[in-house]
């Protein structure tokens, strides 16, 4: 529409709104909109107005229906508000190791072998730390698209929003004993960003987009991918759920058995968190399983 109407500036900016603002509507029905309001001859204003409220409509619409709702209870807060506290606590714990050795590095941690075998130690644990939250952050995605397609737009932009806002009011207590790594800018402000841009809001961008396509997931790797997200958050549940607790102070004053807090025997009332990350690979898992089915069935009906 704004291509095709000359004149002042501000006309021309408007009628780009325009533009923009009608590609949330139907492709069908977005052509049919752009051709009325060129055969009327409305002007910017009008034309704004009559689509925003054509878009309004359409957007209620859509939200009558119960995918968008889970899509926001079931992702969108909780599981934005977990990411987020995980990508803190692995880019606060990572921060510590990565100043001991990065910042104070010298060949001499090669040549001792304690050294060696704790560079390797750490350097393998934050790889699996990094896939599995990269893991849960693909699924969370990837559910967002496939439960709230024509309402992505308002459910994806939720999401990012609780991923970055999540932890605010909260820091991880690593910081509290560390004031000389965390007065560094990059361990303190550029490196936590770093890892919630690649490791969560990236691969939830990278699952929605995937969710779009129209063939489904293969079967076997898609199963297996579910299956070392398991593995991974099988092994990495007290570090989760030491994200949410650390990370707002709330240290548990039951340190079980032993009387101390931080060994084995300590209560775990945040272990539900794992099925919470969980949730998503299942629903990856059924989506794919369901789709091929259905397309197979498809098929036989049609040579039926």
């Amino acid at each position: 529409m704004g291509d095709e109407i000359g004149g002042p500036p501000l006309e021309r900016i408007a009628w780009g709104v325009v533009d923009l603002v009608s590609q949330l509507l139907q492709a069908e029905e977005r052509d049919a909109v752009r051709g009325d309001l060129a055969e009327s001859g409305a002007r910017s204003g009008q034309a704004l107005y009559e689509v925003l409220g054509l878009v309004a409509r359409r957007q209620v619409a859509l939200w009558m229906d119960w995918r968008p709702w889970l899509a926001l209870v079931g992702v969108v807060v909780p599981l934005g508000w977990v990411l987020s506290h995980a990508s803190r606590w692995l880019a606060d714990s990572s921060a510590i190791y990565a100043f001991l050795y990065l910042n104070n590095w010298t060949w001499s941690f090669i040549e001792i072998p304690g050294a060696r075998h704790d560079i390797v130690r750490l350097s393998t644990y934050f790889l699996l730390d990094s896939l599995a939250l990269a893991g849960w952050s693909w699924t969370s995605g990837f559910v967002l698209g496939a439960l709230s397609r024509r309402t992505a737009w308002i459910t994806a932009s939720l999401f990012f929003l609780m991923v970055v806002v999540g932890t605010l009011g909260a820091t991880t207590t690593g910081r509290a004993g560390n004031a000389v790594v965390f007065s560094l800018p990059f361990y303190a402000v550029v490196f936590p960003r770093l890892v919630r841009t690649f490791l969560v809001l990236l691969p939830a961008w990278w699952g929605m987009r995937w969710s779009f396509r129209r063939r489904p997931l293969p079967l076997l790797p898609t199963m297996a991918g579910a299956v070392a997200i398991v593995l991974l958050t099988s092994w990495l549940s007290p570090s989760l759920e030491g994200s949410v607790t650390f990370g707002r102070h709330a240290v548990p004053l039951d340190g079980g058995p032993d009387g101390f807090i931080g060994t084995a025997d300590d209560p775990r009332p945040l272990w539900p968190l794992s099925l919470l990350v969980l949730w998503p690979s299942a629903f990856v898992v059924a989506n794919s399983s369901w789709r091929r089915w259905r397309g197979s069935s498809n098929r036989r009906a049609g040579l039926a």
